[in-house]
């Protein structure tokens, strides 16, 4: 077979072999409803935001996932979860709770690691962003807690989940 009627064969084949496996928002989707399956009957209305970020440059995006849901949910904010993809799944490497979007993905480092920046208010403190840098493996359970430290300013970064929005449907 001549090499150009092979590739195009190939390119025919392509969008089929792509087609075949699932979006990594797909995937990300029914991971987390599994996850969160034992939520379903008591907070069926949980919705989820999500973004994807290259933290530790291995060529692989984690993704961020802020959780809206009675269960995780209080006056301080929502839990956000990192998770990074594991074979055919997700690892979940944080948990942070009370945080409120935006949610920024840093240019700055600690360990290699990106920093992340969140919101935090409500709950009785005053609204600010904080730092969250990586220690041990994994970032902060609690922004408004040390060693999460307040900026003054927002560092160059990209927001991976804005402040506006609402999500979407787990279940």
């Amino acid at each position: 077979m001549k090499p150009a009627i092979l590739l195009a064969a190939l390119a025919l084949a392509m969008p089929v072999l792509v087609a075949a496996q699932p979006s990594r928002d797909a995937a990300l989707h029914a991971f987390l409803q599994e996850r969160f399956a034992e939520d379903r009957s008591n907070y069926a209305d949980t919705r989820y935001a999500h973004g994807w970020a290259d933290l530790n440059g291995d060529g692989r995006s984690e993704a961020f996932v802020y959780l809206m849901s009675g269960n995780v949910c209080g006056s301080g904010g929502c839990d956000l979860f990192i998770y990074t993809p594991e074979q055919n799944s997700f690892y979940q490497l944080a948990r942070t709770s009370v945080t409120q979007p935006p949610i920024r993905v840093l240019n700055s480092r600690t360990g290699g690691w990106r920093n992340i920046a969140v919101g935090v208010s409500g709950g009785g403190t005053r609204a600010r962003t904080v730092l969250l840098a990586q220690r041990g493996g994994t970032y902060p359970d609690n922004p408004s807690a040390a060693p999460a430290r307040t900026l003054t300013r927002i560092p160059p970064g990209r927001v991976v989940i804005a402040a506006d929005d609402r999500g979407r449907p787990l279940f």
